[in-house]
Parts: structure tokens; C-alpha cells; sequence
């Protein structure tokens, strides 16, 4: 797995939050999953098929990564907003996949 950042604020709202982030590839109208995902959905769950996933512990924070999902260098994540609007993002994805020849 490829490194992780994260800082304090974001790992103190994670944990307070039951301390695992699971990282699901989205594909919203294009199905065509040879391209790669569009985006990241993030949700703060225990997948059901944790054999889709590989999980990374950072912390004493779990994040569970899709197998399909491709890190590039790094893996971000970060809390932005305030009160009740704060909300998770990650970065550090590969969008769009060369496309192959088929």
C-alpha cells in the first residue's frame, strides 16, 4: 500500500466518528468499469465484502481501499468545513485509465 497522509483534525474526527473509512469506486451513468472510477464515495463502515478491500491501519484508523481503486503517490485524506458541515475527502486517485485496446 502506498503512504497515507492525514492530519491531526482529520484523524481525531475520524476516530470520533468509529475510526474506519471505507473508500468505494463510483461509476454514476458509465458502467464501463475498464476506464476506472469516476470518483470516491467515502462512508464509515465495515464493508460486508471486506474481500473486495485491502485494509490499511494508519493511526488507529482503519481504511479499507476497493481493489479497484488505484493509488497514485499518496493517499489524502482530509476534513474540511465546520461544525455541522464537516465532511471527508480523499485524494490521490487515478481517474480515467488509459483505455485498452480490446
Amino acid at each position: 500500500m502506498t503512504n497515507i497522509n492525514m492530519d491531526r483534525r482529520t484523524t481525531a474526527w475520524i476516530n470520533k466518528n468509529g475510526g474506519v473509512v471505507t473508500l468505494n469506486p463510483f461509476y454514476p451513468l458509465n458502467q464501463n468499469k475498464q476506464r476506472g472510477p469516476v470518483d470516491v464515495m467515502l462512508s464509515f463502515d465495515v464493508p460486508e465484502n471486506e474481500g473486495e478491500f485491502e485494509a490499511v491501519f494508519h493511526n488507529g484508523i482503519t481504511i479499507y481501499v476497493h481493489r479497484h481503486l488505484r493509488i497514485k503517490r499518496q493517499l489524502s485524506l482530509r476534513i474540511s468545513g465546520f461544525g455541522p458541515f464537516q465532511h471527508l475527502s480523499c485524494s490521490g486517485i487515478k481517474h480515467f485509465g488509459k483505455k485498452s485496446a480490446v
